[in-house]
């Protein structure tokens, strides 16, 4: 294939297939996007709305029944019996209590879960779009280091045709530039795959195109104090194991209740004869308290507070994981914050040098190693600054993340 119609090709290649116009689409509209249609935010939103703490689920609010019943034997006369029953358990131990704070407690932990779906969505939404961003900045280096190639291929095959290059220059040139051409294709590649994930993550077609924005905006002076102290009241997981704990201590009281007796109030009106003429009104109140059932009682109680300690020492492990975790992110935020001002400026040197690299090889002053070495200085002076332009935007993410700020996307 000619090398310029495979320029051409390796140009036309991400808009093969699309005549009309690409829409733009913004980090905003991605995150309003995504909580509307996520399917896993979906499902954690479906759980949260569910209701479990009521005074009927606690035991709190008394029952009412009615009934009938109708008999009739070879040897004696038709009996019916109808009744309306009320009961009321007034004391249980507080073990109705305990149960509703446990209840109010699991509905406070699907709350929180949807929150952390929430976080954790727009942080996946973030990292693939702007990894895009970053991908097709890299693959506009790429395109110039790909230029320099074709025209030292150019310029060396047209020597080679008057004779003042040998057969090997053209061959390494041709390597070199097959070699660039192959770094294109995968960039497009990855560019692709991230648009498909980003397209999954928005929950509509993997093949929906779009462009994105040519900027990675990213806080410039985050304060650790601050997101210090966020974190340790809002973050999603610190928070999810707090209420586990809380509805461990819950559990437990409720079997510790068995301990206790158990009163109840009961009335009722019942009709009761052959010829349901009987009839009168009855009340009355039940004690009831639980002296030996095979030690069952003990073997839970001992389970529930095991429960509880567990619960206490995974709250413990997911403080210590918070701290961790805002320790390295902040240090990685920093470290690639303060490389991308460096390597913004090795980017203009490093293009600057391969610039008058090539000009000096046109002129016969420079070999096609050194100039081939001032490509690479170039793409990895990119790649580099891409790099941690990318890894700071990710790292400010992880920090918001962790603050519980993310959620604010949220409308």
């Amino acid at each position: 294939m000619n090398i310029k119609k495979l320029v051409n090709l390796l140009l036309c290649m991400p808009f093969l297939g699309f005549s009309q116009a690409i829409e733009t689409l913004t980090i905003e509209q991605a995150i309003s996007l995504a909580l509307e249609n996520n399917f896993s935010i979906k499902i954690a939103r479906s759980t949260a709305d569910q209701v479990n703490a009521t005074w009927g689920s606690a035991g709190m609010l008394p029952s009412l029944s009615l009934g009938a019943n109708f008999s009739n034997t070879e040897h004696s006369d038709a009996t019916a019996r109808a009744s309306i029953d009320l009961g009321w358990t007034v004391f249980d131990g507080l073990r109705m209590f305990a149960a509703h704070d446990r209840l109010k407690s699991l509905d406070e932990f699907y709350t929180v879960n949807f929150r952390a779906t929430v976080e954790h969505t727009i942080r996946q939404v973030i990292n693939q779009y702007y990894l895009i961003v970053s991908t097709e900045q890299m693959l506009k280096s790429i395109k110039q280091t790909l230029d320099v190639s074709q025209t030292r291929y150019d310029y060396v095959r047209a020597k080679h045709e008057i004779g003042s290059a040998s057969r090997l220059a053209v061959l390494n040139a041709r390597v070199d530039f097959n070699t660039d051409s192959s770094t294109y294709r995968r960039s497009l590649e990855q560019i692709l795959s991230a648009k498909a994930n980003l397209n999954q993550l928005l929950a509509r077609p993997v093949n929906t195109e779009f462009a994105v924005v040519d900027d990675i905006p990213y806080a410039q002076n985050l304060d650790y104090a601050e997101i210090h102290a966020k974190a340790l009241e809002q973050n999603t997981e610190l928070n999810l194991s707090r209420l586990q704990t809380v509805m461990s201590e819950a559990s437990k009281k409720e079997i510790d209740a068995l301990l206790m007796p158990t009163i109840s109030l009961n009335a009722g009106y019942d009709i009761y004869n052959h010829n349901l003429m009987d009839r009168g009104f009855f009340y009355g109140a039940t004690a009831r308290m639980n002296l030996f059932n095979g030690l069952e009682t003990k073997r839970r109680r001992r389970n529930a507070q095991l429960a509880f300690q567990s619960a206490q020492y995974a709250e413990s492990a997911s403080l210590l994981n918070l701290e961790t975790q805002l320790r390295l992110n902040f240090i990685n935020y920093e470290t690639n914050r303060d490389l991308v001002s460096l390597e913004s400026e090795n980017i203009e040197v490093a293009k600057e040098n391969m610039d008058i690299s090539l000009e000096r090889y046109q002129l016969g002053a420079l070999t096609a190693l050194e100039l081939r070495e001032a490509q690479r200085n170039y793409l990895n002076a990119i790649n580099r600054y891409t790099n941690s332009l990318y890894l700071t935007k990710l790292s400010e993410t992880i920090l918001l993340q962790l603050a519980g700020e993310l959620g604010h996307f949220q409308n």
